[in-house]
């Protein structure tokens, strides 16, 4: 049976311990004049770069592990990721949220209006929200909180990583289980020993847009 990618099962073959760190990789020059005044020039959306730590595993688990992360060739593989303190929306753990659309996107390409919502459906500041244009998966998260009206549209709220080219009108947005596509960092996979037969595994991961 060949392995498909983006593989799905990564961050759910196994628990994991803290500390989590789950945080935008900004891409920027800084540069300073004699004066001192700094200029900074964006190189583009940040990426969203995460480090994880399993659970302690017994040995042969964590061998398990470790090959289910070799199949990824390094960098070459890809896998869905999360932000694994906020798997779905904050005030709907249990499902309860429905996922939307996006109805428009501002010129800023900071902030964007859904629908398709349950009435009264909240968008919690820190929420995140994942969907697919051309080809590729966005992950972003909200920067505000926004509630949508009695026919579920909500109005537009900011979110980060910038909105990248490429969307559409009517792009159906994961909000009840959002996921990004990313690459492990090459060399970054780390097995340590904790005790006599188990171990755990810690490895690093940057959001793949190829």
């Amino acid at each position: 049976m060949s392995i498909t990618y983006p593989r799905t099962d990564i961050l759910t073959a196994v628990g994991f311990s803290p500390p989590f760190a789950f945080e935008p990789m900004q891409r920027q020059e800084q540069s300073r004049v004699a004066l001192g005044k700094t200029f900074v020039k964006d190189l583009g959306p940040a990426l969203w770069t995460a480090t994880y730590t399993t659970e302690e595993l017994i040995n042969d688990a964590v061998v398990d592990y470790q090959a289910m992360l070799a199949s990824l060739d390094g960098a070459i593989g890809t896998f869905e990721a999360w932000d694994i303190r906020r798997p779905w929306p904050r005030l709907y753990r249990t499902g309860a949220a429905a996922n939307g659309t996006i109805a428009s996107v501002n010129s800023n390409n900071k902030a964007l209006a859904l629908v398709g919502l349950n009435a009264g459906q909240v968008v919690s500041r820190g929420d995140y929200l994942s969907f697919d244009y051309g080809g590729k998966r966005a992950l972003h998260q909200a920067m505000e909180t926004a509630t949508a009206n009695g026919s579920g549209a909500a109005p537009q709220f900011e979110v980060r990583p910038y909105i990248r080219a490429g969307w559409s009108a009517g792009a159906v947005v994961n909000l009840k289980a959002p996921r990004g596509v990313f690459a492990l960092v090459p060399g970054s996979v780390q097995p340590t020993q904790t005790r006599g037969a188990f171990g755990r595994v810690t490895f690093q991961v940057v959001e793949a847009l190829s």
